[in-house]
């Protein structure tokens, strides 16, 4: 089996004058030599390590302030990578004789900013809680392949074993288009593919009449409520 990954966690708790933070490097091997080392801030991606363009790619720009903190984090993964796989993978590989539970992924999609015609925005499939971690995520539109636009980010352990992936799409909303993203998994009998479209807004007389009778009774309710509080004698005035 090609495909074997070495979940290796070394974490590190700190405190601050405000509050404990936790720290966390993720080592992934692969049988066939490639590695992927991450680092994690409260459970969150900060960092990983790009060997092929042999830089750090930060993927937390929330905490932009905390860069400083994590300038020798290539150097770190680059030297440690070989040692800690060299290690840890004969021994995942005989773990592997009895590999957990097959999970079938659960698939969401959602922009990353509200959505409107013609503007440029982000769709986002969210595939998560899956094992084992090998998945294909392709994206289309109205049925056809899409590949420009489209940003894949590296695989990310979750605290229960399985693994998650995030999928973006860059994108201009349009009137009936439909984009589509489509999972491959192994614990899955087919194919999955989860659609988004941009959501129609009611159009025409008939709507605007619906409209106008609608405000018509919420103001008409307005004026009925605020007469009967009016009307409403006082606690006071009882006496």
């Amino acid at each position: 089996m090609d495909f074997l990954l070495v979940s290796l966690v070394l974490s590190h708790i700190g405190s601050t004058a405000a509050a404990v933070h936790e720290a966390t490097l993720f080592y992934g091997c692969w049988q066939s030599g490639e590695a992927q080392v991450q680092a994690h801030w409260d459970g969150d991606q900060l960092l990983y390590a790009d060997f092929d363009k042999e830089r750090a790619v930060w993927t937390a720009p929330l905490l932009a302030d905390l860069r400083d903190t994590w300038l020798g984090f290539y150097i770190l993964a680059r030297i440690s990578r070989e040692r800690v796989c060299k290690v840890y993978l004969p021994a995942a590989a005989e773990a592997d004789k009895d590999p957990p539970e097959e999970r079938a992924p659960t698939v969401v999609l959602y922009p990353q900013q509200e959505a409107e015609l013609g503007a440029e925005n982000t769709l986002f499939c969210y595939v998560s809680r899956f094992y084992p971690p090998s998945v294909n995520i392709s994206w289309s539109r109205n049925g056809v392949e899409l590949t420009e636009g489209v940003a894949l980010s590296n695989l990310l352990p979750e605290p229960d074993g399985t693994f998650s992936r995030l999928v973006g799409l860059s994108f201009s909303p349009e009137a009936g288009a439909k984009l589509g993203c489509r999972v491959e998994h192994r614990a899955l009998p087919h194919p999955r593919t989860t659609t988004w479209e941009f959501p129609s807004r009611p159009d025409g007389p008939g709507s605007s009449v619906l409209l106008g009778v609608g405000l018509t009774l919420g103001f008409l309710c307005l004026a009925a409520g605020a007469v009967l509080f009016y009307r409403a004698p006082r606690p006071t005035d009882a006496l």
